[in-house]
């Protein structure tokens, strides 16, 4: 209960900030909170207590005396941030093992939560420090100055300055080849903002329209900057052109950008800089993949010890994730999530005393897990249009018992809904939640046969082209998505539409499908943020799978894909408008719009449940993982949690 209450109190706080004004200045904690992070000068100020001195790991100080580093005063920028410890300040050395069938999830996730910006401790409430040191965004929100830290330094010693965002926009993001089509974030009035360097260390932004939320957006794991001092000799504007084919082709590669990509590849290229806690030091391959303490780290522990506490980070390639988590379980890990999956949870508790470890669990912002989305734009056209019907997707809702998935699969602990926002977010409504979200599988057979989608003589029922009715519902791992897939299956083939469940035990297949429009059916879970921040499904913006074509058109400004129609064009329009709205009010009203014209067509369908609890395995030794916290993806969640301050008790 006291858990419940933290998170709710929580969000009520990002609530009220929403509904205020519009973020003008710099802003910060003004108290020191466990997995907070300050300025230097704010937290003398706050705490009441001089850092005077800074320390280093151990192996560091050897090369320092050695001359092979520079002592870490030199290392650290003039204002450091400081974490703030979830329990207490942690000690030097040990190796995090993890377990993963894919690279970036593998640990790259975890530590590459480095934006200009950050989003504040569990509840998603204020904006705090990061690169940037402060901030100003005027009046109108259409300009945005960024004073960046002094005296960071990426991992080979060189300076992070404002030639290093200029790069990214100028040589990267504004490049064709490299970006074809620019971030839909960058994008307000059809418009993608300028960047503007006013000095070594402050960036100006500027907007067509008002962008009230910019500072949110940045915060939602973006990373508008890469070293240019490393890659600009893999980029056709500063290295000849001769130079860079003979390096293409030796890589075994066609184009110069295709270099560019495997260079700027952080699981993969072991000499790329990188600003993170960690470097990689053996790229991903067979065995999995390393990243050790990168010296160049600016962040401070508030006695001034220099983070990150752990050495290295080693990840093991897995086949499986459930073979992953049996390792933790067997004690050969230290910590890491093993997600919603709860058909598992009674073997996690039971082998607590046997593993050392404790379980975790984190209030999830899901609104599905997962949801079904059919494919708006799918490629045959007698399956588009059936789908396009929105009496079709409220019958096939209807046949789904959410509340025997809730208690088979989950031990009754979602909310069995129809996916939205999640409350206590100023655009929740109940009544979306709620839109043909009963298991009624009479009315979902009436609505079929009022489709013309009838019975044949073999039980299954008919197109209207004569052939049968065959749907493949894709699915894939981590969590219970394939039991979900079975059951819904099941449901589906009931009332007659012959359903078939295919699988991707790793995901990499379901990917390209989705990606090239070759799915029909989906078992898809996303995160919202409660203020549509970040990527979201619901606005076109995240991985659409249910939109497919039509969310390619938006997010390539109308270069690919296919224009969408009614409602689904509106929905772009209402999140536009929502961008550019000053007035919280107003900018409420679109939000609660966008989220009722998907209650209305159910282009999501909600399976699995939403606001299911995130589970993690942590080691009885690893300490500072925090336990009252929230998995939202848009803002890098796990990552947000400070990995840097974790430390394994020897």
């Amino acid at each position: 209960m006291r858990r419940f209450l933290v998170v709710f109190i929580s969000i009520i706080m990002m609530v009220t900030l929403f509904l205020g004004s519009v973020t003008v200045t710099f802003s910060a904690q003004s108290k020191i909170i466990p997995g907070g992070q300050y300025n230097l000068t704010d937290y003398q100020k706050f705490s009441e207590r001089k850092i005077t001195s800074f320390n280093e790991a151990p192996q560091l100080k050897d090369l320092v005396q050695q001359g092979k580093l520079p002592p870490v005063e030199k290392r650290i920028p003039q204002n450091p941030p400081v974490v703030q410890p979830i329990e207490r300040v942690g000690k030097y050395g040990g190796t995090w093992r993890r377990y993963s069938p894919i690279a970036w999830y593998g640990v790259h996730f975890l530590i590459s939560y480095e934006p200009l910006v950050r989003i504040c401790g569990p509840d998603l409430t204020k904006i705090e420090p990061n690169i940037a040191e402060r901030w100003n965004l005027s009046k109108d929100a259409k300009t945005l100055v960024l004073y960046l830290r002094k005296g960071i330094r990426w991992s080979d010693g060189e300076p992070f300055t404002a030639d290093d965002i200029m790069f990214w926009y100028e040589d990267i993001i504004l490049n064709k080849e490299l970006t074809p089509t620019p971030p839909i974030w960058l994008i307000t009035g059809g418009e993608i903002a300028k960047f503007k360097k006013i000095d070594d260390y402050t960036i100006e932004m500027n907007f067509s329209q008002p962008y009230p939320l910019i500072l949110y957006e940045l915060a939602a794991n973006k990373n508008p900057y890469a070293p240019k001092h490393y890659l600009k000799q893999f980029h056709l504007k500063y290295t000849a052109k001769e130079k860079l084919e003979a390096m293409t082709k030796e890589a075994g590669l066609q184009f110069w950008y295709q270099l560019f990509a495997r260079k700027n590849d952080a699981t993969m290229n072991t000499e790329l800089p990188t600003i993170w806690a960690w470097r990689t030091t053996i790229p991903w391959g067979a065995d999995g993949l390393k990243v050790e303490r990168n010296p160049y780290y600016w962040k401070i522990d508030p006695e001034g010890n220099q983070l990150p506490y752990i050495d290295t980070i080693r990840v093991y390639y897995v086949s499986d994730w459930s073979v992953g988590f049996l390792k933790i379980m067997a004690g050969e890990g230290e910590m890491q999530g093993v997600g919603f999956k709860l058909m598992d949870y009674d073997l996690y508790m039971a082998n607590r005393e046997k593993g050392g470890y404790k379980v975790v669990k984190w209030t999830g912002l899901y609104p599905g897990e997962p949801t079904i989305m059919f494919n708006q734009t799918v490629k045959d056209p007698v399956l588009r249009k059936i789908f396009r019907d929105v009496r079709f997707r409220q019958a096939m809702s209807l046949a789904i018992n959410r509340k025997e998935i809730n208690q088979a699969l989950y031990f009754g602990l979602c909310e069995p809904l129809q996916p939205t926002i999640v409350p206590p977010s100023p655009l929740y409504k109940e009544e979306f939640a709620k839109v043909f979200a009963e298991y009624n599988p009479k009315k979902a057979e009436e609505l079929l046969d009022k489709i013309g989608l009838k019975r044949g003589p073999d039980g299954w029922r008919m197109r209207p082209d004569g052939k049968r009715l065959e749907l493949t519902l894709d699915t894939r791992q981590p969590l219970q998505w394939i039991d979900v897939a079975n059951m819904v299956a099941k449901y589906w083939n009931d009332i007659g539409v012959k359903t078939a469940v295919r699988v991707d035990e790793i995901g990499t297949l379901w990917a390209t499908r989705v990606n090239a429009n070759e799915h029909e059916v989906v078992t898809q879970g996303f995160s919202t943020n409660p203020l549509l921040i970040g990527n979201s499904a619901f606005n076109m913006t995240a991985w659409t799978a249910w939109a497919g074509e039509w969310a390619r058109w938006y997010q390539t400004g109308g270069k690919a894909g296919e224009k969408p129609e009614g409602d689904a064009l509106k929905v772009i329009e209402l999140w536009e408008q929502y961008k550019i709205t000053i007035d919280p009010i107003k900018r409420v009203n679109l939000g609660r719009e966008i989220l009722r014209l998907h209650a209305k067509n159910l282009w999501i369908i909600g399976a699995g449940g939403r606001k299911l609890p995130y589970i993690f395995l942590v080691k009885n030794n690893f300490h500072n993982w925090p336990e009252d916290w929230i998995q939202d993806l848009s803002y890098g969640s796990q990552a947000r949690a400070h990995p840097e301050q974790c430390f394994i008790e020897q």
